[in-house]
């Protein structure tokens, strides 16, 4: 029976280099977890992020179709100014 104390002992040392490899892996999968979970959250921030910036892509552009239309009106306007103008104009000179 002197040949199972070396065996044991050498089962035994498989076993503690088992649970210490185990201990190990435990560790790194904590730090995975750790840094999936920042990343997720990094990842809805920049979700966030995007829809702000698309919304504000859409109010900006509807805001430049507002200003656009604002200035055909002005543009029409002055036209009809500048032909009112001549139109006096031409009068006032045939007056003369």
């Amino acid at each position: 029976q002197g040949w199972l104390c070396p065996q044991v002992d050498a089962q035994l040392l498989v076993v503690q280099k088992l649970e210490e490899k185990e201990r190990g892996l435990q560790s790194s999968l904590a730090a995975v977890e750790k840094e999936l979970a920042l990343r997720t959250q990094a990842l809805e921030l920049n979700k966030r992020k995007a829809v702000e910036a698309a919304q504000l892509a859409e109010d900006l552009r509807a805001q430049g179709e507002h200003v656009q239309a604002r200035l055909r009106e002005l543009q029409a306007c002055a036209a009809e100014n500048r032909a009112a103008k001549d139109k006096e104009s031409l009068s006032l000179k045939r007056a003369q």
